[in-house]
């Protein structure tokens, strides 16, 4: 059975790494939202956290995936130098178990929220079939930037928060 999952999963992440660059969403577009139940019972939705009056980065990650596991030293940097600033990161665990991206967080002290339980349909609603997969979200709840990663990442967020 262990076996099963493995091989599913290494699967799984060829396609998501052999898929990357086919982004169909463009920028343009007021975020989706969507709602998830949390582990504790509560529900939790993406705005609550978007549209607020900050730059909100949302990574869509999985606990399995190497490039998704890359990221998140330089989104740590980045939420350290901005935290105090109108900025906040939301991680959006998708193509995983609770409990693997539960221990991933711990792994790597992730200082942001996560929405656990996460609709399968959101990937779609997004358009991106790969992970990492990093939007970032103006204060009024525009989607700014699509498929953020390694030094873009850096970029398009200081050109954002430049005046902060």
């Amino acid at each position: 059975m262990k076996g099963r999952y493995i091989l599913t999963a290494l699967i799984a992440a060829f396609c998501f790494i052999t898929a990357a660059g086919q982004n169909t969403g463009g920028k343009a577009g007021k975020f989706i939202g969507f709602t998830a139940s949390q582990p504790d019972g509560k529900s939790v939705k993406l705005s609550d956290f978007v549209g607020k009056g900050k730059y909100v980065l949302v990574d869509f990650w999985a606990s399995w995936c190497g490039p998704c596991r890359e990221e998140i030293p330089r989104l740590k940097d980045i939420y350290y130098q901005y935290k105090d600033k109108p900025f906040d990161i939301v991680g959006v665990p998708v193509f995983d178990k609770v409990e693997n991206t539960q221990e991933a967080v711990a792994e790597f002290e992730v200082p942001w929220k996560q929405i656990l339980n996460v609709p399968e349909t959101v990937p779609e609603a997004y358009g991106f079939n790969y992970i990492p997969y990093i939007i970032l979200i103006g204060p009024d709840g525009t989607i700014l930037e699509r498929d953020l990663r390694g030094d873009d990442l850096w970029n398009k967020v200081r050109s954002y928060m430049r005046d902060f």
